[in-house]
């Protein structure tokens, strides 16, 4: 199945608050360029127009540039490092696939938002592009609430899943107010966000890989089974009433699924959430 280029406005609807700032005429790289704010259904994903695209407007844009023409920069919204088409789609397809170029001069308008990280926040969606862009400004909401930069994290924290930033942000803050009466409430933000990172996820990742638990769910992350796997803790510790540790509930979880009696141990409400997973 051929994709199209991501829709603008199936991201907006995910976006509660946000403004635009005119950044002026730039050069941007085209490979950046992944949606359209209204003929996305258009152009494929790699901005090759479809056959009945080709007009006789493409073809005469298509003689100006190929000849050394100049036209007007294209107008595009930026957001985080990814471009969406305002006006300009011919000119971009035409310098990408005719030209070879690897940049454009595009007026930039930047849609800078405020992205809540909540556990319940209900997104809307229709492909798996679009979960996917919205999973990257999950991820930069989560970095710059946390200051856990994966760039210079031992195990980066990648999740293919919506929600599961929204979920760990709020086990850093539960962490945080664990300790409210020790050092670590007189402490940032930062340093409570990589002392659970030094001190609960990486020993839980490194459990994981012991146990080769990840092995089992192609196409997952670690941090993907660290979210389910705490969520399986907290079902476990209820039932037990008591906290059965995370060491506890991977190791029941590795056996329980290696005998493929997994579904027998967990409530309805996760049943799909792990359907989800392995699929």
């Amino acid at each position: 199945m051929e994709h199209i280029l991501l829709d603008f406005s199936s991201i907006e609807q995910n976006l509660k608050n946000y403004t635009f700032k005119n950044k002026g005429v730039l050069a941007i790289e085209i490979d950046k360029i992944i949606g359209s704010l209204g003929r996305y259904f258009d152009f494929t994903e790699n901005l090759l127009p479809k056959r009945d695209v080709l007009t006789t407007r493409y073809e005469r844009i298509k003689k100006i540039m190929t000849e050394g023409g100049i036209l007007p920069p294209i107008q595009v919204y930026q957001i985080l490092d990814n471009y969406f088409i305002i006006d300009g789609h011919h000119r971009v397809a035409i310098a990408k696939n005719e030209l070879n170029a690897k940049y454009i001069d595009a007026d930039v308008t930047e849609v800078q938002f405020n992205f809540e990280l909540s556990p319940n926040t209900k997104y809307i969606f229709g492909s798996e592009s679009t979960k996917n862009f919205l999973i990257k400004l999950e991820a930069y909401s989560f970095e710059k609430s946390t200051y856990l930069n994966n760039n210079i994290l031992i195990k980066p924290l990648t999740v293919t899943e919506l929600k599961s930033y929204a979920t760990l942000n709020q086990e850093i803050e539960d962490f945080k107010k664990q300790y409210n009466k020790g050092e670590l409430s007189r402490k940032s933000k930062i340093y409570s966000s990589y002392t659970w990172y030094a001190q609960i996820f990486l020993p839980a990742v490194n459990l994981i890989e012991k146990e080769d638990i990840l092995s089992k769910f192609p196409h997952r992350t670690y941090t993907d089974l660290y979210v389910w796997i705490q969520r399986h803790k907290y079902f476990l510790s209820q039932q037990a009433g008591h906290d059965v540790g995370f060491d506890y509930t991977a190791q029941d979880f590795a056996e329980k699924f290696k005998n493929k009696k997994l579904f027998n141990i967990i409530p309805p409400i996760f049943k799909d959430l792990l359907k989800h997973l392995v699929k």
